[in-house]
């Protein structure tokens, strides 16, 4: 049975996402998607803990472990502003700098990466900037996709624009996919569960749509949401739009009972999750 869930803030997006999955029969669903209004708003703190506290209780990978293999963004140094058509060259110049400085970077500790053995063939982040990102010395489809883009912005073709950033496929030098998975990749499980990302801008907002064979809920939802919404983030930053929807689509969604004590056990996460952002509305409000 497929689901639509449609929400202002990240961290809403989830919970509901995971409490409707795990209320079908056997914790999983087909075809389930979520879309997010405002996703560079609401990924709270507490979720995030509470998250973060059945993720340790499995020695599972924290939620910023797994948000950094979309986005590395502890090692991205924000210039702090954003493109624009008239953006004085050093500014530009500036922008080019961090954004090459983040390649350089994240490929310099690739192969530190690579000892963690789920990590072998290499990171979602890696096969956008190397691709297929077993080394440093592949296709960068992320600087591809934003120098189309600004040129796009440049000309305001704004109306309706789309493309790719690849995880399925074979990478374009001209820039049309970010790829995460390769045509010739047989395998049925494992990486990379994430195989498409897609691009649209639209009056002048970019919306990404993030396409994934089998979506893991705990293990890895929450941190995919929130590396998604940061990648969002950095190609708005580099290109001069304004953030619009982030949307999800999982061919299998999982709730994963099979590793958090079943139905119950799921129940109990969600349960913690909804109070504490209850809490989180009652102090704003």
């Amino acid at each position: 049975m497929s689901l639509h869930i449609s929400t202002q803030f990240l961290s809403d997006a989830w919970i509901e996402v995971l409490a409707a999955v795990n209320a079908e029969t056997g914790g999983t669903a087909t075809h389930a998607l979520v879309s997010i209004s405002d996703p560079q708003a609401g990924a709270w703190d507490e979720v995030t803990g509470v998250v973060d506290g059945a993720l340790a209780t499995r020695s599972k990978h924290a939620v910023a472990t797994v948000a950094n293999t979309i986005f590395p963004a502890a090692v991205y140094n924000d210039p702090g502003f954003e493109w624009s058509a008239d953006l004085p060259e050093e500014g530009v110049s500036q922008l080019d700098e961090a954004a090459d400085e983040l390649y350089a970077t994240y490929l310099e500790l690739l192969p530190t990466l690579q000892q963690v053995y789920a990590n072998q063939g290499g990171t979602y982040f890696s096969r956008m900037i190397s691709w297929p990102g077993k080394t440093s010395t592949g296709v960068n489809q992320l600087a591809t996709r934003i120098e189309a883009l600004r040129k796009e912005n440049q000309q305001r073709r704004r109306a309706s624009n789309f493309s790719d950033i690849s995880v399925a496929g074979e990478a374009d030098d001209a820039g049309g996919v970010l790829e995460e998975f390769a045509v010739s990749d047989n395998r049925t499980r494992g990486f990379p569960c994430l195989v498409h990302v897609d691009i649209s801008v639209r009056g002048g907002a970019l919306s990404i749509l993030g396409v994934y064979r089998h979506w893991h809920l705990i293990t890895r939802g929450y941190g995919n949401l929130i590396g998604l919404a940061r990648l969002q983030s950095f190609l708005c930053q580099q290109t001069g739009y304004r953030p619009g929807e982030l949307a999800v689509i999982a061919g299998h969604a999982n709730a994963e009972r099979g590793d958090y004590s079943g139905k119950a056990g799921v129940d109990r996460i969600l349960s913690d999750a909804a109070a504490v952002r209850q809490q989180t509305q009652a102090v704003s409000a």
